[in-house]
C-alpha cells in the first residue's frame, strides 16, 4: 500500500462572518439561464392556493429568517422573532379563512402565544443591549 497517495482529512473551513442585516432580495426573474415556466411548478408552489393559502406568508417569513446577529446567541432570538412573526400571519389568515371551527381556535390561541414569545425575545434584545427588531 502507498501511503504518500493516501490524501490526508481536510480541516474544515472556519464560518465567514454574516452580516447583522437582513440579505437583501433576489429578483428571480432577471436571472439568465433559469428556464421559469420549466422549473417543475416550483413558482406555483409559492402562491397561495385554496387549499393553502399560507405560502406566500411562508416564503416571506423564511426570506426574514435570514437575519444574522453578532454571535450565535443573538442571531437564534432574531431569527426566532421573525418564525414567530411568521406563525402569527399564517394563524391569522387561518382563523380568517380554516372552516374547522376548532383550527380556528387553535389559530386565535397560537397568536396569543406567539405574541408573548416575540414579546420575550424582544426584551432579550434590549437587556442585552441589541436594538429590538
Amino acid at each position: 500500500m502507498n501511503h504518500d497517495a493516501m490524501q490526508k482529512p481536510e480541516m474544515p473551513m472556519p464560518p465567514a462572518p454574516m452580516p447583522t442585516t437582513p440579505m437583501p432580495a433576489m429578483d428571480h426573474s432577471k436571472m439568465q439561464g433559469m428556464d421559469h415556466p420549466m422549473m417543475g411548478g416550483m413558482g406555483e408552489m409559492m402562491k397561495n392556493t385554496p387549499a393553502n393559502p399560507y405560502a406566500e406568508a411562508g416564503m416571506a417569513m423564511h426570506h426574514k429568517m435570514m437575519v444574522v446577529g453578532a454571535d450565535a446567541s443573538e442571531t437564534w432570538v432574531r431569527q426566532m422573532i421573525e418564525h414567530h412573526r411568521g406563525a402569527i400571519a399564517m394563524s391569522k389568515i387561518a382563523v380568517a379563512q380554516a372552516n374547522d371551527k376548532e383550527a380556528r381556535a387553535l389559530a386565535q390561541k397560537d397568536i396569543t402565544m406567539q405574541e408573548k414569545d416575540i414579546a420575550s425575545l424582544q426584551s432579550w434584545l434590549k437587556r442585552h443591549g441589541h436594538t429590538a427588531q
